[in-house]
């Protein structure tokens, strides 16, 4: 009864975490997830995305060729809660909350593989999963991906209950076809799982091999099952599709920016005679070292713990952990190694496994591409403070009062320092992360939206310019633009990354070019300030007071 209160408390924190101000923290829907959101709507009303596909297997959007997973499980929300930014990024809340739950699990399976001789504390398996769940539940990583609508939180939900019932089925083969289900469609989740899955299972294979070969008819059965869900996908991920995902993401596309300071060294190289200088500048070295430094940029500190990456991966001035956990995370590493019996080698294969499908990409290192990380780390901090609990309640016995009373003092010292680091994160996320970054999360186009559909009766066109970041796909979004109107007119042009069509409605979609534009009164202009250099009938700012867009006849 006890196991189950705390179980509950912790799931009613993470939801709460996870649905409070849903709708209006992060402050504005960005690029993504408003494609998103509509082409599940498209999908709803019309059984095909905005560029007319029917029930497709990648969401061809922006270019980026979104896996489709979270447009279809937006349909429902969608569906019944109407399309707005709040029924988007339901799915990924949900998930998160799901997630937390499967964190309990996983832990559970993992600390069942540990021989219970090997086991140093004996209550350790009712306390670990709990301690694992809470820390995901609060995890400023996961808690920021579980609440907006971005496909890989999907895929980590589906990552964690795949390996809870990969792990089972040593014990129990008839899980191993649920594992194999749920994996497989993880590869539908988002882009780097594609890539993580299949390395997962192989160590999984590779760890636990003599007790998946007793149960080769279940082996046997899930590879069917996962040929059966992933083979439709393969024409995808190895087609043009795929193809034109992997070039727009990966850091060796650009190659003459790439290799231009190595052809310079190689030329000084050829004439100075230098042997290893040529060696070290080839080609092929830069393409090694590259991927290497994408690699190793994941496990940056100060991007874990200080800075993060992109704007919208974070909250102001806080990095994807908090950094009190930081001494608990290594200590519960040095744990693992010496006492983690057969998981040492999963849990740790996993941490190496994590950024890998990262590494080739641009702007390494990044929250979204390695959130395949999670829950692992809480993993290991779990182990770390409680190790570092029993150690200590172990050593005050045999020390003297005033060693007692340090030790109290550094443990209370300890969990006020926590509780800060935690209270600074969530103010700084639900107080101040909407004011200082509405920059970077398209803020303002709903407003514009609103303005322009009130007055849209009194011009006979409106021009919104393209400089203001795929503009088309926010006014489909904000206006509810029926999809069957849409595709009727032609949908989304079929050029290439950010070319529509560009007419719908009473609006037209294209740069603007003031002096030169037509200023009668008949035609209103959204655009930045930089283009419409008089003064507007109508602004629209950030939060933080900084103009954003401005609305002019």
């Amino acid at each position: 009864m006890k196991k189950t209160l705390i179980l509950i408390s912790i799931v009613i924190l993470a939801a709460i975490l996870r649905f409070w101000q849903l709708g209006v923290v992060p402050p504005s829907p960005d690029w993504d997830e408003a494609a998103l959101g509509y082409n599940a709507y498209s999908l709803l009303k019309t059984g095909k995305d905005e560029y007319g596909t029917r029930w497709p297997l990648a969401l061809r959007s922006f270019d980026d060729y979104k896996p489709p997973l979270y447009a279809y499980l937006a349909i429902p929300t969608v569906k019944y809660l109407g399309l707005s930014t709040y029924s988007v990024r339901l799915p990924a809340a949900i998930n998160g909350v799901l997630g937390v739950i499967g964190a309990y699990f996983l832990t559970v399976a993992l600390l069942s593989l540990i021989e219970t001789q090997k086991r140093k504390y004996t209550d350790i398996t009712a306390v670990l999963p709990f301690m694992v769940m809470f820390l995901l539940a609060i995890s400023p990583w996961h808690l920021q991906f579980s609440r907006i609508a971005f496909e890989a939180n999907i895929g980590v939900t589906l990552n964690i209950w795949g390996l809870y019932f990969l792990l089972k089925s040593l014990t129990n083969g008839k899980y191993m076809p649920v594992s194999a289900l749920i994996l497989g469609l993880g590869f539908y989740a988002y882009h780097s799982q594609r890539v993580f899955i299949p390395l997962l299972i192989l160590l999984a294979f590779i760890v636990f091999f003599k007790k998946f070969l007793s149960k080769w008819k279940y082996v046997l059965v899930s590879i069917f099952i996962g040929i059966i869900i992933v083979g439709p996908l393969l024409p995808v991920v190895f087609g043009k599709d795929g193809l034109t995902r992997l070039k727009g993401t990966s850091s060796l596309s650009d190659q003459t920016g790439l290799l231009a300071k190595s052809v310079s060294k190689l030329e000084d190289d050829l004439q100075n005679g230098n042997l290893m200088g040529l060696i070290w500048e080839n080609r092929r070295i830069v393409y090694i070292k590259t991927i290497a430094e994408g690699y190793l940029s994941h496990f940056s500190l100060k991007w874990l713990f200080l800075s993060g990456d992109n704007d919208r991966h974070h909250a102001p001035d806080t990095g994807l952990l908090y950094l009190w956990e930081l001494p608990f995370l290594l200590w519960g590493m040095v744990v693992v190694i010496k006492r983690g019996g057969v998981i040492r080698n999963l849990l740790f294969g996993w941490l190496l496994l994590a950024p890998i499908a990262a590494s080739p990409t641009s702007e390494t290192p990044h929250a979204i591409r390695t959130l395949v990380t999670l829950p692992l780390l809480q993993v290991f901090t779990a182990f770390g403070l409680y190790s570092a609990y029993m150690y200590g309640k172990e050593t005050i016995k045999h020390v003297t009062k005033q060693m007692r009373l340090v030790v109290f003092v550094i443990i209370v010292s300890s969990f006020v320092a926590a509780i800060c680091n935690i209270g600074y994160y969530f103010h700084m996320y639900y107080s101040h992360m909407n004011i200082e970054y509405s920059q970077f999360w398209q803020y303002g186009y709903k407003q514009a939206v609103e303005y322009t559909e009130a007055h849209k009766s009194k011009y006979k066109k409106i021009v919104v310019s393209t400089k203001l970041e795929q503009p088309h796909m926010f006014y489909l979004f904000f206006m509810k633009y029926d999809p069957r109107l849409y595709l009727a007119g032609g949908g989304t042009a079929s050029g290439g990354f950010a070319e529509v069509r560009n007419k719908f409605d009473v609006y037209e979609f294209r740069p603007i070019n003031w002096p030169n534009e037509l200023h009668d009164g008949s035609i209103l202009y959204v655009g930045t300030p930089r283009e419409i250099s008089t003064d507007p009938i109508y602004r629209i700012s950030f939060l933080n007071g900084f103009e954003a867009i401005r609305i002019a006849e």
